[in-house]
């Protein structure tokens, strides 16, 4: 069970990380290149988070 939630979660702050990306390109200024760069961080963490295990 406690997979399970973990693996919704991650699921689920994944599509959050994609939106910040989205919602960053589509517009113009420092804060939403931050925006970006929050979102590609959060991917990176569960990239790092995925291969965790086989290291």
């Amino acid at each position: 069970m406690k997979d399970y939630i973990f693996r919704i979660l991650k699921i689920l702050f994944f599509f959050f990380c994609m939106y910040l990306i989205i919602k960053g390109q589509k517009t113009v200024g420092r804060i939403y290149l931050l925006v970006q760069l929050i979102g590609i961080a959060g991917l990176l963490f569960l990239v790092w988070n995925y291969n965790r295990k086989f290291t």
